[in-house]
């Protein structure tokens, strides 16, 4: 696979990363297939998590290991833990020693493995205890039941807390971004202004995961969290939001035409690009695909040889409702 821009970690962190949520409706079969066709493009880094389908994705992932013996060495595996289901009906979070340390365990018998190369915290826990968290990456680190560690939509305070008490590196921050979903950049962008725009959302956590060598893997790269669409500016103070996907979407007009417009002319699709509008940016990310088509896949790999001009990517960037003042 080609990579498209050279950072200290490239070389464990590649540019795509294969998202497994949505690979539920495989069956084993179809999922061996679909790793093949993967690794025979150069994709060799799993996501996944113990909430998918209630771990029926990582279960899933378990038997095609199982079936195929030689496909777990071949990828790195990323799980990630802390979501919880009530009985009650409501979701919470959990990042206490023991319950990362079961997670874990649970983890890696549904995935009918003896490591995870990257283990994730999934989504803050309000009530987490760093020292807890800790104490349980130092066990599953002694242990070799995982070898390196990361977080899920952090801020820049939440990270700064557990690294300060981790001894376990923490290496990557999964955050949403994509030309519709800009947040990360967006108040950079507006410093000093007073449009809306320029609220900082999560403490300029992009600047410091790059300060800090932890990589951002960039999830949901088609899908936009909207209320209301008007001119392309979406509404970020709505109570209720709706995610969907924007590509082709008569609702998210100027963008489309801009992203078709550009893919023209490096003759790759609207899906290409944005890939390549994503890797563009310096921080040097990783793309979390969440699809489980081949065709869209290859679309996305397209977009690996493509490197936009400061000029283009602004474009995009503007067409999907944003400002430049």
């Amino acid at each position: 696979m080609k990579m498209t821009a050279i950072g200290p970690n490239r070389e464990l962190h590649p540019a795509l990363i294969h998202g497994m949520m949505r690979t539920v409706h495989l069956s084993v079969e179809e999922l061996i297939e679909l790793l093949e066709y993967d690794l025979e493009n150069g994709l060799t880094f799993l996501d996944t998590s113990d909430i998918y389908a209630d771990g029926y994705c990582e279960e899933l992932l378990g038997k095609a290991f199982s079936a195929a013996g030689s496909l777990r060495k071949k990828f790195t595996l990323q799980s990630k833990c802390g979501i919880r289901r009530s009985p009650k009906g409501f979701t919470y979070y959990d990042f206490s020693t023991e319950y990362i340390l079961k997670a874990a365990d649970e983890s890696l018998r549904r995935m009918q493995t003896d490591y995870m190369d990257y283990y994730l915290l999934h989504r803050p826990d309000a009530l987490f205890e760093p020292e807890e968290v800790a104490e349980a990456f130092d066990k599953l680190k002694q242990s070799g039941k995982v070898l390196r560690f990361g977080v899920s939509n952090m801020n820049k305070s939440q990270l700064e807390n557990l690294m300060y008490h981790v001894r376990q590196p923490i290496e990557l921050n999964q955050l949403q971004f994509s030309p519709a979903h800009t947040l990360l950049i967006d108040s950079a962008i507006m410093t000093n202004r007073v449009e809306s725009l320029s609220l900082d959302h999560d403490q300029g956590v992009l600047n410091f995961c790059r300060a800090k060598n932890c990589t951002i893997q960039a999830w949901s790269p088609f899908r936009a969290a909207k209320s209301e669409f008007s001119g392309g500016l979406i509404d970020r103070f709505a109570r209720k939001i709706e995610t969907r996907s924007y590509l082709n979407n008569e609702e998210f007009p100027m963008l489309n035409d801009t992203l078709n417009m550009i893919g023209d002319r490096y003759s790759v699709s609207a899906g290409a690009i944005v890939i390549a509008w994503i890797l563009r940016h310096p921080a040097d990310m990783q793309v979390v695909l969440g699809s489980s088509n081949t065709s869209r896949i290859r679309d996305a790999l397209d977009g690996l040889n493509v490197t936009l001009t400061r000029e283009e990517w602004y474009e995009i960037y503007l067409s999907a409702g944003n400002i430049v003042p």
